[in-house]
């Protein structure tokens, strides 16, 4: 579902004075601490017509891991007011993470009926509307929740991914773009422009995964699809160094050490080189199939058919149905 700002409840803590005395005149006073849902309870009981009083104790219960307590509670809050459109959201939102799909449509619908300014809902009604590849539907609560707010960032990026969809690649960029710039901090749209541009060959791909990479300096993906971008365009050296920053951020991600092999192995023809870094990746994942093949290519190139064998068998072994695998320790095999 569409990212919003979380929902936090205020959960007072109340110190109650006792008066202790009895035949004494010396008076003694304790304080007792009100536990949290106590309070919560108490502040149902004094205002129980407040959607906001039922949000603060469905927020605590999903604090406490009590889902299904949330939830009634934000039914509570709709019996209350049905307009209140936090409920609304949240229920839907719970719906959505619990792969409950028709009944979180159902509850977007609910809300879009008792509280229509809640652009929360409509973006996220339109995000179902593109799943659905209901692009007309899509379109309308998009118009609509901008003209609410024409801020809303994921609205423009949403209706890039439509326009990319069907095929009008100028109104995607254009709408992407749009993304980003009411948001520049919209890490997401700077890696849609930079996959959307990769795919169509762009240089100008590059500027947005750097932008992605400089709004989460420690983020794989960014440095990976430069990485990709890089080997598609031919341009190895600058690929292998990005592999290698990968490997820095994140030392157990076995997919930069295969790729750094299968460049060697396959751009390169440096089976040694590919052989070291295929090796990396088992050593990092150990039923990496793939690499076990592709090392076994690399053997096999360098006339070590012995090793070569090994890594088909153990590769076929990982994946049985591994056809390629099958077909190359057949050839190995055949010409020792």
């Amino acid at each position: 579902m569409m990212a919003k700002a979380p929902i936090i409840g205020a959960f007072a803590i109340l110190f109650v004075s006792c008066d202790l005395s009895d035949s004494s005149s010396e008076i003694h006073s304790e304080k007792s601490v009100t536990s949290p849902l106590q309070a919560l309870d108490q502040e149902i009981l004094e205002h129980p017509n407040s959607p906001a009083a039922y949000n603060d104790r469905a927020i605590w219960k999903l604090a406490q891991s009590d889902p299904q307590g949330a939830f009634d509670d934000w039914d509570l809050a709709l019996r209350a007011d049905s307009s209140y459109a936090q409920a609304w959201e949240q229920q839907a939102d719970m719906l959505f993470q619990m792969q409950k799909f028709e009944d979180c449509l159902a509850k977007l619908d609910g809300c879009l009926q008792h509280a229509p300014e809640s652009t929360i809902c409509m973006l996220q009604r339109a995000e179902f509307s593109i799943h659905l590849q209901q692009f007309e539907q899509a379109f309308q609560h998009l118009n609509d929740a901008l003209r609410l707010d024409d801020q809303l960032h994921e609205a423009y990026w949403m209706k890039g991914k439509i326009y990319a969809i069907t095929g009008a690649d100028e109104k995607a960029l254009s709408s992407y773009q749009t993304a980003i710039e009411v948001n520049p901090k919209f890490y997401e749209g700077f890696i849609t422009l930079g996959i959307f541009l990769a795919e169509r060959s762009d240089t100008m791909a590059e500027e947005y995964y750097r932008s992605a990479m400089e709004l989460k300096p420690t983020a794989v993906e960014p440095v990976y699809n430069l990485a990709m971008f890089y080997q598609n365009a031919g341009r190895l050296e600058e690929s292998l160094d990005l592999y290698r920053d990968i490997l820095t951020l994140d030392p157990d991600n076995a997919t930069a050490s295969f790729n750094q092999g299968y460049i060697h192995l396959e751009y390169l023809t440096e089976y040694d080189s590919a052989v070291y870094w295929f090796s990396e990746a088992i050593e990092r994942l150990p039923y990496y199939h793939q690499a076990f093949f592709n090392r076994g290519l690399a053997f096999e190139s360098l006339g070590l058919n012995s090793e070569a064998i090994e890594d088909y068998s153990q590769a076929l072994r990982i994946k049985p149905d591994y056809t390629s695998a099958a077909r190359a320790k057949e050839r190995a095999i055949s010409s020792q």
